[in-house]
């Protein structure tokens, strides 16, 4: 039975690190139906939270053995530094290939990722899921639109109480591997990236390690990106203020988007139009997981149907390019 005969329910994963992202997407899978998964992660412990999550979950001993056994795809949900070996594995293996972001925290090695994609034939996809947020889709249409005119500047500003978020934060990998602490927020560097639509010209930045929260790497940075034509971006990433907050703001030549997501349940989006000359605010409800189980489900659709991946390996790296480029000229 050929891919295309299959429904993607029918599909094996294998989920490796099973850390907070790999909870979430084996739960995020388990609800869209796939029943054979597999998992692993080196911490036993973590392995086990992910089961008692997700009861119907296998535990396999190694990442080896769990290519041994022939899923159809892998979840590469490890550390950066692990992704790019760990994908090449899993493709030579056979294996059709989601990873998180960001897709390494190097360069090195994804010329090498690259050429098997294409040359093997199988589908790799990197895991950008803030552009299947519904209420940024609704503003990236308004931009699409023409609502603000030619788009001449984006502000994007989040910030989080690490140590309250996550109280074992000082154990967790961003916290102890430099260059990542708060750049891991790579999201929000890439919806700039994303509603530029157009190639980094310059990176400037500030990056550092400013609060009291006694992490190893920075905990926060401020990023100014100057793109080819008439187009910049500031970006704000913090782990310090006490009050989450998340807006992503677009400023055009005939107006201006915001959206503001600082929580998971919601978020308002605000046109200003120069020719209405008045706000428009639209409250659109949402789910965290929403956007998780969109991407997912676009991936796997991808696998059986032989369709194009929207976010691969060339467009997840300009992220990283300009996390790179951002740690040289701070």
């Amino acid at each position: 039975m050929g891919n295309q005969d299959r429904s993607w329910r029918e599909l094996s994963v294998l989920i490796a690190g099973c850390g907070s992202i790999g909870k979430r997407h084996a739960r995020v899978l388990s609800r869209l139906g796939i029943k054979d998964l597999s998992v692993f992660d080196p911490q036993t412990s973590q392995v086990k939270q992910l089961t008692d999550q997700t009861p119907h979950a296998k535990p396999v001993i190694s990442f080896e053995s769990g290519l041994a056994a022939q899923p159809d795809c892998v979840w590469i949900l490890t550390p950066p530094r692990l992704h790019v070996p760990l994908a090449i594995e899993a493709m030579n293996a056979g294996c059709h290939v989601f990873c998180e972001k960001p897709i390494s925290d190097r360069l090195d090695g994804l010329d090498d990722l690259a050429r098997l994609v294409k040359n093997s034939g199988r589908k790799f996809m990197v895991g950008l899921c803030f552009r299947f947020h519904e209420g940024l889709l609704r503003a990236k249409q308004w931009l699409d639109e023409g609502e603000i005119g030619r788009l001449i500047a984006v502000r994007a500003m989040v910030g989080e109480p690490f140590d309250e978020i996550r109280p074992d934060y000082q154990q967790v990998y961003t916290a102890k591997n430099f260059p990542w602490g708060a750049l891991d927020l790579t999201h929000d560097i890439d919806l700039a990236i994303w509603v530029a639509g157009q190639d980094v010209k310059q990176v400037y930045s500030v990056i550092g390690t400013y609060g009291d929260i006694e992490v190893d790497t920075p905990d926060l940075a401020q990023l100014l990106i100057e793109f080819e034509d008439r187009c910049t971006a500031s970006v704000h990433l913090d782990f310090l203020q006490r009050l989450r907050r998340r807006q992503f703001e677009m400023i055009g030549t005939k107006g201006v988007i915001q959206v503001e997501f600082a929580k998971w349940e919601h978020c308002v989006l605000s046109l200003w139009n120069n020719t209405t000359r008045q706000w428009r605010h639209e409250t659109m409800a949402t789910d965290r997981d929403d956007m998780f189980q969109d991407e997912n489900l676009q991936f796997l659709k991808a696998v059986v149907c032989d369709g194009q991946i929207q976010y691969g390996i060339e467009e997840a790296c300009k992220s990283v390019r300009v996390v790179l480029d951002a740690l040289q000229h701070s």
